[in-house]
């Protein structure tokens, strides 16, 4: 049999019945996808493919299939055990994992139309991966039906099957749905153990890398042994809180459901970085305190991600990383080279408990975590014509040199959620009044004219006019952007749009409303007026949405 004489939609339709029964369907950007829903991770995908109806070049489909998922962020989501083609006579089938490093690649372009075959990106991503291709699986519904059927009934549910790819840039958004599905099957006093130091990233930690890791294994907590965890007596003191072995509650199944569907262990040169990163897994306990604005994890981990594919993967090596705005530490979360980490913020409660975090195991220095009322204080030390101090700045010195240097500016990356307060307003039922008196608002006033209201546009225009050159990354809300209160600061402020997107106001603690966040990358050194920027958007949960263009004006008269 074949179909070759169907179109699209009627053969999607008579492939689903033929060969996809027992899965759920659904088509819109992604041609043609299958899923099924687990009972304990909800909806999987399974499988995307291309369609093309009578005869086509497999090749070619697959290459539109992975700028479609490139081009709308889809790999950023739970993706699919395998990639296919198919036409009107034949199938194909490739996992996943054989080309899920190409969207994490820098040099390749993701905006252009995936259907145009004929594309510069397009030849591009053909040729250079041309010999993966040739890897896909083939069948030809005449002459190979039943083999078919039995490749998609072994390859959807055997575990066996290529799996979810773990890598250093995932393992944190896997241990949270590891901790929803398996972490009250193991039999532990989670409150009794925690107290002795044990925590349940380290059962995960035991899932991901024990597994013929002999040179990991003395650096756990906690050991995998097939079916029972044993624990690491060098580590922890565990006294009469537990054996020192503990099993599970329910014969191990949730455990078996859930790592059927992910790879591990993550390639080898993750192995270092994921236990180093222990103190990403570990619940820090912040609570909600007056004034504090705390950055989900979920949104943390997308500005990191958006900074990797700027500036590329290795970035942190490269440039230097401030957060003169950091509360308790959060934002920086995800950061490993301590040394070009800084952090400051005006609250010495917020000091204490970053101090605290380092103590368990966050990876910054503790004297480049320090108090600093970025408003008010001044950047370097005062000193008398004869090179005296007589008033020491409260930066450490080496972020001093960093802001005098004028290269190293250019490799500062400014990376905030500051306040955003506005003058005489309440702020997530905090009363900010009265907040904008500050040196910077008395030296900047004429400069930020109605703007001087919003407290985040206070902190812009000092990185601008007094960090000159360097990276600016913040969230915020986009006034500074399109809002005619804004004309006069984006009359000064001129900088070169990198890369950003927008996200729910409402997922952010302490504040409410239907207005976007948006993370902005700007680079301060190349000076060019805000005309239009496109930004990604994300919903509250993470999901790419697509894109939205924001538009700046220069006076007062246009529609809203």
């Amino acid at each position: 049999m074949n179909f070759i004489h169907l179109s699209e939609e009627p053969l999607k339709s008579k492939i689903k019945d033929t060969y996809f029964t027992k899965f759920s369907y659904s088509g819109s950007k992604i041609d043609f996808t299958i899923t099924y829903k687990h009972k304990n991770l909800g909806e999987i995908n399974l499988l995307w493919a291309e369609a093309k109806k009578g005869e086509s070049d497999i090749k070619k489909s697959f290459i539109q299939l992975i700028l479609t998922i490139g081009k709308y962020k889809f790999y950023t989501e739970q993706t699919p055990n395998l990639l296919c083609a198919f036409d009107g006579i034949k199938m194909a089938f490739l996992p996943f994992i054989k080309i899920q490093e190409v969207f994490y690649q820098n040099d390749i372009d993701f905006s252009v139309t995936p259907s145009n075959h004929k594309s510069e990106q397009f030849l591009k991503l053909l040729k250079q991966l041309n010999t993966i291709l040739d890897e896909a699986q083939i069948f030809y519904y005449e002459k190979n039906d039943e083999e078919l059927k039995a490749f998609i009934k072994e390859n959807l549910t055997s575990e066996n099957i290529s799996k979810f790819k773990i890598d250093k840039n995932n393992f944190v958004s896997i241990y949270y749905k590891w901790s929803k599905s398996v972490k009250d099957s193991i039999s532990i006093d989670w409150d009794l153990a925690k107290k002795s130091g044990i925590i349940d990233a380290d059962f995960y930690l035991a899932d991901l890398l024990s597994k013929d890791n002999v040179s990991i294994v003395k650096k756990l907590f906690a050991v995998l042994k097939k079916d029972y965890y044993e624990f690491n007596e060098k580590k922890t003191e565990l006294g009469s809180i537990i054996a020192e072995k503990t099993g599970f509650k329910d014969h191990q199944k949730a455990h078996k459901e859930f790592w059927a569907i992910y790879e591990r262990p993550p390639r080898e040169e993750f192995w270092d970085y994921i236990i180093k990163r222990r103190d990403l897994l570990v619940d820090q306990d912040i609570r909600e305190r007056k004034g504090a604005f705390f950055t989900p994890r979920i949104w943390v981990d997308k500005a990191c991600e958006y900074l990797s594919k700027t500036f590329g993967e290795d970035y942190e090596d490269e440039y230097y990383i401030w957060d003169l705005a950091g509360g308790t530490g959060n934002l920086l979360a995800n950061f490993t080279n301590k040394k070009n980490i800084f952090c400051s913020t005006l609250d010495k409660a917020d000091i204490d408990v970053i101090h605290e975090r380092i103590k368990n195991g966050a990876n910054l220095f503790e004297n480049h975590v320090f108090e600093f009322d970025f408003l008010n204080d001044e950047f370097f030390d005062e000193v008398d014509d004869k090179g005296n101090i007589i008033k020491k700045s409260k930066l450490p010195l080496n972020l001093q040199e960093i802001l005098k240097d004028e290269n190293k500016r250019k490799k500062l990356i400014i990376f905030i959620n500051p306040p955003y307060a506005e003058v005489g307003l309440s702020s997530g039922g905090i009363n900010k009044t009265g907040v904008q008196y500050s040196s910077i608002y008395d030296k900047y006033k004429d400069i930020l004219g109605k703007s001087s209201r919003e407290l985040f546009a206070q902190f812009f225009i000092r990185i601008y006019c007094e960090i000159e050159g360097a990276i600016l990354a913040s969230f915020s809300k986009l006034k500074y952007v399109n809002s005619t209160n804004f004309i006069k600061f984006r009359e000064s402020f001129k900088a070169k749009f990198l890369k950003g997107f927008i996200t729910p106001a409402y997922t952010f603690d302490n504040v409410k409303g239907n207005f976007p966040i948006g993370f902005l990358i700007w680079d301060t050194s190349k000076k060019e007026e805000i005309k239009k920027i496109k930004l990604d958007v994300f919903n509250e949960n993470g999901n790419f949405l697509g894109k939205k263009n924001f538009f700046s004006y220069k006076n007062s008269l246009f529609i809203n």
